[in-house]
């Protein structure tokens, strides 16, 4: 396989455990390319661990969603200026990854519909509130950071699945617009990616 210089994803045209990284990429560089439609299993045997999404960037060859969003973040300073705001936005890709295993393990369930209602009635918005009292001003950390667009991307997932998540929560509506209208997430949102989970 060839590729060119520019930082390149493999993952399918989907909205998943990938959407963070895609999300920095095409925040911060107009070079960043997603591969939707993978030559998988093809590639697999040059993946360090048989699976997607796998970054190439140059020689560096990576794996691991969280990685990849976090190498990402590090190569286009998203990762936060101080101290605080790099350790703020490391809390908060880990509780998108915990928002998302919410989900998955919901859209996995033997009864399906019944674990969504209990998921988006009682331990999704759990986290809400510990997450509308964190959020002190735009985007969680003074500035953009990796793990605001975490909690976006968590958000915009959950979002499909019921649609009034954010109603009680002001704070975190105004966040999740205030990204959204950001024009490379905007651009990135008119792409109409589908959703991978579905309530039904």
């Amino acid at each position: 396989l060839q590729y060119n210089m520019a930082p390149k994803i493999f993952y399918w045209g989907i909205k998943a455990r990938a959407q963070l990284a895609v999300l920095i990429g095409q925040f911060a560089t107009d070079g960043f390319e997603w591969e939707q439609s993978p030559d998988w299993p093809g590639m697999k045997p040059e993946t360090p661990f048989g699976q997607l999404p796998y970054l190439v960037d140059g020689d560096v060859k990576i794996a691991q969603s969280n990685a990849i969003a976090r190498y990402l973040a590090r190569k286009y300073n998203l990762q936060g200026e101080s101290d605080a705001d790099f350790g703020l936005s490391e809390s908060l890709i880990e509780e998108q990854s915990d928002l998302l295993t919410l989900v998955f393990t919901a859209n996995y369930s033997d009864n399906k519909e019944e674990a969504y209602n209990k998921v988006f009635s009682e331990t999704y918005p759990k986290q809400l509130e510990y997450l509308e009292n964190l959020l002190q001003n735009d985007f969680f950390t003074t500035e953009l950071t990796a793990g605001s667009l975490a909690i976006f991307s968590a958000f915009n997932i959950a979002l499909d699945l019921e649609s009034s998540l954010l109603d009680k929560f002001p704070k975190l509506k105004a966040f999740y617009d205030r990204v959204a209208a950001l024009p490379q997430i905007k651009g990135y949102l008119d792409q109409n990616i589908p959703a991978y989970v579905k309530r039904s």
